[in-house]
C-alpha cells in the first residue's frame, strides 16, 4: 500500500581524530591508518545506505565537538567513529540527547568509550557503544546504521485512531488527570515520535464505512470463503459488515498516510457505534503492510510499527494466560495475522472464519501459527520508560470457543512470569516470530527506553 513520500533520513557521522587538537603522538603511519578507515567507512555508508545522507565531520576536543554539533545542524542522530583518547570528545554529543551510536577503534578509541559507557548505563543517555579493532566491519556498520534509520522512520510513521468522541479529545488533548489510553498516547509522542491522529467512530462511519456499497463488499466475502480453511458459525450474508469494515479501514488508512490502525473495537461495537469487528479486515490489512492494533491499544501499535521498522515483522496482540502445572502460556486474541514470518512474506497460515467467548462473538478468526519456533513477547511500560520481553517456543495450537479464537501455546518460564509481570504494560504483550531481546536491548538504548526481562529466573 502506498502510503506517500516521507522524508529521508540525515545522520551526523563525526570521526574522533588526533589530527585535529593534539595530545597524542602522531606518525605517518598513524595518519595512513587514519584515513584508510575514514575513507572505508564512507565508502560502506554511501554504498549501501544511497537513500541516507551522510554529513561528515571530525573533533578532536570538546570544544570541536561543540562546534562540529553546530554545523551538522538538525539531524536524526549521530554515528561516532572513535580514534583518540581521553579529551572528553563523545560528551557533548551524550548531552545532545540524540540517538548515538559509538564505534571505538580498539587500540586508538577504547579509552575514550570506556571512560563514557558507563556514564552512558547510569544516566540514561540514547547511546550504545562497541569497541573493536575493525571499526571498517560492513556487517557492524550496517546494523547500527539500521537502527538509527529505525528511530527516523518512527518520527515520520502514523498511527490512525478510530474511537470515541470523548475518548478522541483526551487523547489529542493529553488531559492531565486522565490515566491509560489517554497519558499514554502524549508518552508514545514522546518516546517513538509517532503522530496520532484520532478520529472519531462517526466520522468513520460516515467518511468511509457508509461510502462502501454491498457489492464491493460481497467480493471480499466470497474470497474469504475461498481462502479460509472452513467457515463456522456464519453465513457469507453474516460477513458484509465486516468486510464493508475493511474496505472502508483501508480507505481511512489510505486517506490519511497512516502506517497503522487502531480500533476501540469492545467500546465501540458493544455500543453500536461501529457495525462490525474489525478482526477478518485487519487480516487482510496485515497482508497489505499495515500495522492493527485491537482495542485501541496505542502501546502495543507502537510496538508493532516499531518492529515493522525494525525487522519487517508484524505482531499479534495478545492475552497471554498462564497454566503453571504445564509451564505453558496461552496467547490469545481474536486476531492474529496469517503473515507472522514478515509483511513481505507469502507464507501464510491456514485460518477458519469462526466464533468466539463461548459463542458470544462473531467475525472471529482462528489461525493456526508456526510450531516449534522461538518467538519474543514485548510489552511497554510508558510511563517508566521501560521495554518488557520475555521469550516462548510455540509448541501447539488450540482450537475451540474459549474466550479469544486464536490461541497458539507457547513453553515458557511461567513461574517467573507469574512473579514478574510488569503491571505498568498492561496485560496484552505482542508476539513476535524469532528472538529479538538482544536487538530490543539496542534500539531501546537509542530510544531511551530500558529492558525489563519477565522470565529472568525467581530468586
Amino acid at each position: 500500500m502506498n502510503l506517500g513520500s516521507r522524508s529521508s533520513a540525515r545522520i551526523g557521522v563525526i570521526f574522533a581524530t588526533p589530527l585535529i587538537g593534539g595530545g597524542m603522538i602522531l606518525s605517518e603511519n598513524f595518519k595512513k591508518f587514519y584515513e584508510e578507515n575514514v575513507k572505508g567507512v564512507k565508502k560502506i555508508l554511501e554504498e549501501k545506505f544511497p537513500e541516507i545522507e551522510f554529513i561528515y565531520e571530525e573533533a578532536g576536543t570538546a570544544s570541536d565537538t561543540i562546534n562540529a554539533l553546530k554545523r551538522l545542524g538538525e539531524v536524526d542522530g549521530y554515528l561516532v567513529f572513535v580514534l583518540r583518547h581521553l579529551t572528553g570528545v563523545l560528551r557533548p554529543i551524550l548531552r545532545s540527547g540524540k540517538p548515538t551510536v559509538i564505534i571505538a577503534e580498539t587500540y586508538t578509541g577504547a579509552g575514550e568509550l570506556m571512560i563514557e559507557y558507563k556514564r552512558i548505563i547510569d544516566r540514561g543517555f540514547r547511546a550504545l557503544g562497541r569497541s573493536v579493532r575493525n571499526i571498517v566491519n560492513p556487517d557492524l556498520i550496517t546494523k547500527y546504521v539500521k537502527l538509527l534509520k529505525v528511530v527516523h522512520d518512527l518520527k515520520n510513521s502514523k498511527l490512525l485512531v478510530i474511537t470515541d468522541q470523548v475518548v478522541s479529545q483526551y487523547v489529542d488533548a493529553a488531559f492531565p488527570m486522565a490515566y491509560g489510553i489517554y497519558n499514554t498516547a502524549a508518552e508514545i509522542r514522546g518516546i517513538f515520535g509517532i503522530e496520532i491522529i484520532t478520529i472519531t467512530s462517526s466520522e468513520f462511519n460516515e467518511k468511509f464505512y457508509d461510502q462502501v456499497s454491498d457489492e464491493e463488499a460481497e467480493k471480499v466475502v466470497d474470497k474469504w470463503f475461498k481462502e479460509a480453511r472452513s467457515v463456522v458459525g456464519h453465513e457469507k450474508k453474516d460477513l458484509i459488515a465486516d468486510a464493508k469494515m475493511y474496505l472502508a479501514m483501508k480507505k481511512a488508512v489510505e486517506h490519511y498516510e497512516a502506517d497503522g490502525i487502531a480500533v476501540d473495537c469492545w467500546t465501540l461495537y458493544s455500543s453500536k457505534l461501529i457495525k462490525a469487528w474489525p478482526c477478518l479486515g485487519f487480516m487482510e490489512l496485515s497482508k497489505e503492510g499495515i500495522v492493527c492494533g485491537c482495542e485501541a491499544d496505542l502501546a502495543s501499535s507502537a510496538l508493532m510499527i516499531l518492529m515493522k521498522h525494525l525487522a519487517g515483522l508484524p505482531g499479534f496482540i495478545t492475552d497471554p494466560s498462564i497454566d503453571e502445572e504445564r509451564g505453558e502460556v496461552i496467547y490469545y486474541h481474536c486476531f492474529s495475522p496469517i503473515n507472522m514470518l514478515g509483511f513481505s512474506s507469502r507464507e501464510y497460515s491456514p485460518y477458519t472464519i469462526t466464533t468466539a467467548h463461548w459463542g458470544g462473538k462473531k467475525g472471529s478468526i482462528y489461525v493456526e501459527l508456526p510450531v516449534g519456533r522461538k518467538v519474543t513477547l514485548v510489552g511497554l511500560n510508558a510511563i517508566d520508560g521501560a521495554l518488557v520481553v520475555h521469550e516462548a517456543e510455540i509448541i501447539g495450537n488450540e482450537y475451540d470457543e474459549k474466550e479469544c479464537s486464536t490461541k497458539p501455546v507457547g513453553r515458557a518460564s511461567t513461574e517467573s512470569l507469574m512473579r514478574n509481570w510488569e503491571w505498568k504494560a498492561g496485560w496484552h504483550r505482542v508476539m513476535f516470530y524469532g528472538e529479538w531481546k538482544e536487538t530490543l536491548k539496542e534500539i531501546g538504548a537509542l530510544l531511551g527506553l530500558k529492558v525489563v526481562e519477565e522470565d529472568k529466573p525467581v530468586e
